[in-house]
């Protein structure tokens, strides 16, 4: 299907990106998560054909793309800002395409109607769209992409104008269209939440950068660096200091845990919650119970959040300031 090769490209004599390369199969799901400038939608214009990279190669089933106009490339864009038509209504929103192709009345009628039914606003043909709701146009708007059956459909932050409520059910149908149609999709994000609940794989981007490339769950177990957890927001970050082989000396003890820093080095490491200690994990993480002065108190959905040295954790019943409590975490080497 999508393959990107050694992908270049910069903007001021600013490098935006630097070799980027990925696949994406048939029916796959990709999300490219990164912060603000990161170069996930410069990624996406290159690959629609509305920006052309310094260097390397976009291909689609093994054909270069380079000469390829935009229009000729049947790929599908859904934007954060919906795009829509505002003189035209739902009907022509979604048909517009079908038209450009030239295809029949009937089988425009048709397409536009079962389209509308998957996307649960059937009867809504006539209605202007300036009079739809933020979430109803951006189904409109995913509907009008989908109409002409693209060879690939990308989503440049689509959700990012809708409030939370909204962004859960229109993911939930947006995953249950993915997998329905197995069109492959490129979804652009920088909110994780976003990110775990819809791709079947995720690259995350940084400085222009692809620094992991997995499966969620792989990516969450394994974030490997300081960068991935704090854009997903992984546990805590703690620095700690190597002052015997397999021995890392932190505010909040000794941990028996191999990194590959070198004695008197300094080393960042990953401490996340568990219900109950670990032992050893299979990637070198270690579980332990340490002892947390707290701080400071936040009651947060059924839970408190007890913070103690720049680190924070979840327990169900609040203590009292200057407490001393124990809690459960496993801890890992980052890069």
């Amino acid at each position: 299907m999508l393959e990107l090769r050694n992908i270049s490209k910069s903007f001021n004599q600013k490098n935006i990106l630097k070799n980027v390369s990925f696949k994406i199969k048939k029916g796959e799901t990709i999300c490219l998560l990164g912060a603000s400038g990161s170069g996930k939608s410069t990624i996406l214009k290159m690959i629609a054909g509305l920006d052309f990279p310094d260097g390397g190669q976009i291909l689609f089933n093994k054909i270069d793309l380079s000469s390829t106009p935009p229009h000729l490339r049947d790929f599908g864009l859904v934007f954060q800002d919906f795009n829509l038509f505002p003189h035209l209504n739902v009907f022509d929103n979604i048909a517009f395409g079908l038209k450009m192709r030239n295809l029949s009345d009937n089988e425009i009628q048709l397409r536009v109607a079962a389209l509308l039914e998957q996307i649960g606003l059937s009867g809504f043909e006539n209605r202007k769209v300036n009079e739809l709701s933020g979430g109803e146009q951006q189904r409109i708007a995913l509907a009008r992409a989908l109409a002409t059956q693209p060879r690939l459909l990308m989503l440049d932050e689509p959700l990012g104008a809708l409030d939370k409520s909204l962004k859960e059910d229109l993911l939930n149908q947006l995953r249950n269209i993915l997998h329905e149609t197995k069109i492959p999709a490129i979804y652009v994000t920088h909110d994780a939440e976003e990110a775990f609940a819809i791709a079947d794989r995720i690259l995350i981007l940084h400085d222009g950068i692809i620094i992991r490339d997995d499966m969620p769950e792989e990516i969450w177990k394994n974030p490997k660096f300081v960068t991935v957890t704090k854009i997903l927001g992984i546990g805590n970050v703690i620095e700690g200091e190597v002052i015997a082989k397999n021995k890392i000396k932190t505010e909040f003890g000794i941990f028996d845990i191999n990194c590959k820093q070198n004695k008197g080095e300094k080393v960042n490491l990953l401490m996340q919650q568990f219900p109950s200690p670990l032992r050893r994990g299979a990637r070198g993480e270690v579980g332990v119970q340490i002892n947390v002065k707290v701080e400071d108190i936040v009651y947060k959905q059924n839970q408190f959040e007890v913070k103690s040295r720049g680190v924070s954790f979840l327990i169900n019943k609040k203590p009292k300031i200057g407490d001393v409590i124990k809690v459960n975490v496993q801890v890992q080497c980052l890069e």
